[in-house]
């Protein structure tokens, strides 16, 4: 590719997978995607989005300076992609989907390289220019966990397989069903917010639970003297689990994760209660959560080893009508780790 001979492709409109993440698909236009050519001047390869900079020339020679963002570093890292694909300097093709409020903007799923290789940077995105791609490896793109080691406990790094539908729906306080749930107190609050002013998931503040449960990066469980601490690389959260028989929220503070209290409930199934949640969001997208809400979560760890199925029953009797259950479930791959998510403001899109 010609370094001289930058220019943006005509818009092509195709069909786009739902978006994962919901800043991203308020941001930009998920039904339409477009392919630029041109010259990487800078890349930040940063948490919750890593960011780019290109310099394109239209057809009418007029030069174009785009701001770019993609998936996040985390994502790179569990996919097992290698970040040095792009350097500043590189003429590259990329293909995304353009931004609603600013000019030459795009969040970007596929990277043809300067080496002509095909970076797909979406988990639901196949090849768009050629079969010599850079993508998830192949156990990750399955979603299997490895059952080599049956007799290990849940003590080590689980990871969340890709595909599968959000623990927390983000659409409950629009569908019919969901709404039809709520309180007169919580229909109140939803009907209020609006995303670009109320927004609790911006300027890289933690996730509080229940959402925080829906991280889609590895966690490990780990052993505190007589605690289990939940650490998951989004944010860099570290979750206590209090497991001393007497231990009470009574006269605790509502806090971020509030007060979590678990039991064996055999040797393969940890079951956690949590109350004093002081976030003040169940879905954070405008469905509130009271400092009366309870979660009860189950942790089965399956007798293959391979995988943690969880549940989580969860009651608020301020905002929600009848209990709700969220289901999902996480996979051991043994080279998973559990990164430094290390978030960046000017990172975030």
């Amino acid at each position: 590719m010609n370094a001289r001979s930058f220019f943006v492709l005509a818009l092509i409109v195709v069909p786009i997978v739902s978006v994962a993440h919901h800043a991203v698909g308020g941001n930009y236009d998920a039904q339409t995607i477009i392919e630029v050519d041109g010259e990487v001047t800078s890349v930040l390869w940063r948490n919750p989005h890593v960011q780019v900079s290109m310099r394109s020339v239209d057809e009418n020679g007029v030069v174009l300076d785009w701001a770019m963002a993609t998936t996040a570093l985390s994502n790179m890292r569990r996919w097992q992609i290698d970040p040095s694909f792009i350097e500043v300097g590189d003429t590259i093709r990329v293909a995304g989907n353009p931004a609603y409020r600013i000019e030459n903007g795009l969040y970007i799923r596929h990277v043809l390289t300067q080496e002509g290789e095909e970076v797909l940077l979406d988990a639901n995105v196949g090849p768009r220019w050629t079969n010599q791609t850079i993508e998830m490896t192949e156990s990750r793109r399955l979603g299997l966990g490895d059952t080599s080691s049956p007799e290990l406990s849940i003590f080590r790094v689980w990871s969340s397989p890709d595909g599968f539908p959000t623990l927390i729906p983000r659409n409950m306080g629009e569908t019919a069903a969901g709404r039809a749930n709520l309180t007169a107190a919580a229909l109140q609050v939803v009907d209020a917010f609006v995303w670009a002013r109320d927004n609790p998931l911006i300027n890289c503040e933690p996730k509080g639970m229940p959402l925080i449960m829906h991280a889609p990066y590895p966690f490990q469980f780990v052993r505190d003297g007589g605690d289990i601490i939940w650490h998951n690389e989004e944010y860099d959260t570290m979750r206590r689990i209090h497991m001393d028989p007497g231990a009470s929220p009574e006269g605790q503070p509502d806090s971020l994760l509030g007060y979590s209290v678990g039991e064996w409930e055999n040797d393969r199934t940890l079951v956690v209660t949590t109350t004093n949640m002081g976030w003040g969001h169940l879905d954070g997208q405008g469905i509130p959560a009271s400092s009366q809400a309870v979660a009860v979560e189950r942790f089965s760890l399956t007798l293959d080893g391979d995988r943690i199925d969880y549940t989580m029953d969860y009651s608020d009797p301020e905002y929600v009508i009848e209990p709700l259950t969220f289901t999902k479930h996480w996979v051991w791959y043994p080279d998973a780790v559990v990164g430094e998510y290390d978030c960046l403001i000017a990172a975030e899109d």
